[in-house]
């Protein structure tokens, strides 16, 4: 069975040192009039301490990653996004399914690389264009080493908070790139959406 996740690991570090610093707080959501260039922008202190704990547990790490994606990131909307086509013909139970599978599996890839994170400091610019409903921020994240690594983040309104719908690390999209890999583990395994939460129960398990 084809591995569901094939990013190149320096776009997923990339996006995920990004996503930890535009937490502000840790845990505390973005006030709703936080234009979207702040709300990327705003740096907790706990984070970076986090993030510089070379100590820090798996638990805790994934607890820090589980925090950042359920305050922060559109999970119904990416989770939908990511499946694409194959989305429209599930049924209830398999929705609830895949909604935490989707979940898990976010927090199982994230977590992991994070115990890589090694300084990188996100730097935002001022400002954001329109992209339909959605505002694109521009930023780049500096490395220790080696040069800047652009991103885009995509953000929209939802309940009152900005919410983050994609992350663009050098003109690759991660969550169209997901969706390709979503779909061809589908589509290699007969167009069976079961295929696909096997898959992602492997990865959970932490096995290859």
């Amino acid at each position: 069975m084809p591995a569901v996740l094939l990013l190149p690991r320096r776009f997923l570090l990339a996006a995920l040192a990004g996503l930890l610093l535009s937490l502000p707080g840790m845990v505390q959501p973005a006030k709703a009039a936080t234009p979207p260039d702040q709300f990327v922008r705003e740096v907790g202190g706990d984070t970076l301490k986090a993030l510089g704990d070379r100590s820090l547990t798996t638990e805790k790490r994934e607890g820090l990653v589980r925090t950042l994606l359920t305050t922060h990131l559109d999970l119904d909307a990416v989770g939908r996004f990511c499946l694409g086509r194959y989305g429209r013909g599930l049924t209830d139970e398999q929705k609830k399914e895949y909604d935490q599978l989707f979940q898990e599996y976010l927090v199982k890839v994230y977590s992991q690389l994070l115990s890589q994170y090694n300084g990188e400091t996100l730097e935002v610019r001022d400002g954001t264009r329109a992209a339909g409903s959605e505002s694109i921020v521009e930023s780049q994240i500096n490395r220790p080493s080696g040069p800047p690594i652009r991103v885009e983040w995509k953000t929209h309104h939802k309940d009152g908070k900005p919410l983050v719908t994609d992350v663009v690390v050098e003109g690759v999209s991660m969550a169209f790139t997901q969706r390709q890999q979503f779909e061809s583990v589908i589509q290699n395994n007969g167009g069976k959406i079961d295929a696909l939460f096997a898959a992602m129960k492997k990865q959970i398990a932490g096995r290859r």
